[in-house]
């Protein structure tokens, strides 16, 4: 079952997202930056014929813990992605407009959206990584995440590759497109308007994403 992104936004910290301007971070846009921070990200949307289109990531995200609320504070396994999963999903627009939908008439259906969890942990020497497989719909999503060195005062960060086949990507015409993330805990979504290269083709999925092998 495909999960919607499970975003969480409450009174006062709500209000205050409208009208909060965009500042920038390298090379994403965000509108806002909570829990999560997408360092770096390459997005690829690969349209085909039918609903047969092929969304391509890798993405270095880092997480801050309950740092907007109380500073730094890591839940455990709750700000581990590694070990609780990570929300990704993707709108054919701008994160401003994603969320003032969502707080007048409701948020928009998005072309892709999937909560990541769990990854099936490997442990080499002192290095983890995780590695996905699902079902979803007519194809299928897979995702390898790489647990990096922790940044001082963060809780973690890592490497994310996923690909997604079997979609309906149609609305996504042009960049740059909303990149939505979340982790476990679903209190701080992040937005970022990332750079997304748009073609037509058949793509090879992206070096170090595998199906899991239980």
């Amino acid at each position: 079952m495909k999960p919607s992104l499970r975003i969480t936004l409450l009174g006062a910290f709500a209000s205050a997202l409208l009208v909060m301007s965009p500042y920038s971070t390298s090379p994403a846009h965000a509108l806002f930056a909570e829990e999560l921070t997408l360092n770096s990200s390459n997005v690829q949307v690969v349209q085909n014929p039918g609903q047969t289109d092929v969304l391509n990531m890798a993405l270095v995200v880092t997480s801050h813990g309950d740092e907007f609320a109380i500073g730094l504070l890591c839940d455990g396994e709750d700000d581990d992605l590694l070990e609780s999963g990570v929300q990704v999903g993707v709108y054919a627009g701008t994160c401003s407009n994603y969320f003032n939908l969502c707080f007048t008439v409701g948020c928009p259906t998005l072309p892709f959206s999937y909560f990541l969890n769990p990854y099936v942990e490997h442990d080499i020497g002192s290095s983890s990584y995780g590695t996905f497989f699902a079902l979803n719909g007519p194809g299928t999503v897979v995702s390898k995440i790489v647990a990096l060195t922790t940044p001082e005062y963060t809780c973690g960060s890592w490497s994310i590759n996923l690909q997604a086949t079997g979609l309906d990507l149609s609305s996504i015409t042009s960049s740059p497109v909303a990149l939505l993330l979340n982790d476990s805990d679903n209190l701080f979504p992040l937005c970022s308007e990332v750079n997304a290269n748009i073609g037509t083709g058949i793509v090879k999925p992206h070096h170090g994403v595998h199906r899991a092998r239980h």
